[in-house]
């Protein structure tokens, strides 16, 4: 009997160690958890929510024309009021803030970067995201902008909220009008650290866009012009205009024709266009299309030194 108590305890006291030696804190399941600081507000990934900013940050009075306490009741209705994440300071970061880790390999950091067109804005900022599996860059998306054009008093502003693999994103415009969605996506990362879109939704332009829109396209079209210097050297305009950020020209001058595409106009006022579409001949490469009624008309330098003295002449539209 006292060898059988020994034996058992021996057995217990090696079964003991064996399961210890299996046991390694190490290698169990750990949970995953991201940088608060960084991660965004948990708002953007409610659809509910995005759907009710329209009907709750449109303004029903004059934008300049409200009170103090009119524009705080404004504020507070509006449903952007219940995000209590501070975008902002992603506008002013100097360094790279790490997000934190999907998964044993797969981690996630933001930095700033310069936006691809910065063309008519005053200020600009914007930040993107980065996948690093064992320290590689596999893929990135930008999460935040804040875009200033103050001469159409328009702020555009992406925002973002990031939950393990899932990446929301908000886009929102703001003007005299009030707040409004423009587009509302969820992403996910894969295995691969590769981003892959999941679902997204893109939210219609309220009537004032619509009206606003309507009248940018009126100078879409095909436009022609043609006039000879005191050599009787020819100078021809072929301008064609999709939309204000699609405009092609082909510009014939000494019997030499060349190509310009893919060029955006600049407002300069409602009847009142500017064409850059040589930005290595400076003033000699920018046109001007004046709309007055029905009536079209040209203008630069380009024009200019055709007949000195004669800064504008009448323009042709086709169709």
């Amino acid at each position: 009997m006292k060898n059988l108590i020994i034996i058992l305890c021996l057995l217990s006291i090696f079964s003991c160690k064996k399961v210890q030696e299996n046991f390694n804190p190490n290698t169990s399941t750990k949970k995953i958890t991201l940088n608060k600081e960084w991660q965004g507000d948990s708002l953007i990934s409610d659809l509910n929510f995005i759907n009710s900013i329209d009907s709750t940050c449109k303004l029903n009075d004059g934008f300049f024309e409200r009170s103090d306490k009119q524009i705080k009741d404004d504020n507070l209705k509006c449903a952007l009021s219940k995000i209590k994440f501070d975008y902002q300071k992603l506008s002013s970061l100097n360094f790279i803030a790490s997000l934190g880790s999907i998964n044993s390999t797969t981690t996630l950091f933001i930095k700033t970067t310069k936006p691809s067109n910065t063309e008519n804005t005053d200020i600009y900022h914007q930040a993107t995201l980065y996948v690093e599996i064992n320290k590689k860059i596999t893929d990135s998306i930008v999460i935040y902008n804040s875009i200033n054009f103050s001469e159409a008093l328009t702020v555009r502003e992406r925002n973002y909220y990031v939950d393990k693999d899932n990446i929301y994103i908000l886009d929102i415009a703001e003007d005299e009008s009030g707040a409004n969605v423009e587009k509302w996506s969820q992403s996910k990362i894969n295995s691969s650290g590769k981003i892959i879109s999941v679902k997204q939704k893109i939210f219609p332009k309220d009537d004032s866009y619509k009206i606003k829109e309507s009248k940018d396209n009126l100078w879409n079209g095909t436009y022609y012009f043609e006039a000879s210097n005191r050599d009787n050297v020819k100078t021809v305009f072929d301008i064609t205009i999709n939309s204000l950020d699609d405009i092609s020209l082909n510009v014939t001058e000494e019997g030499i024709k060349n190509k310009y595409s893919n060029i955006k106009a600049e407002k300069v006022d409602n009847g009142k266009i500017k064409i850059n579409y040589d930005t290595s001949s400076d003033d000699m490469g920018t046109i001007y299309i004046e709309r007055s009624d029905n009536e079209f008309y040209i203008s630069g330098n380009p024009i200019y030194f055709i007949n000195l003295g004669n800064n504008k002449m009448p323009l042709k539209k086709i169709k």
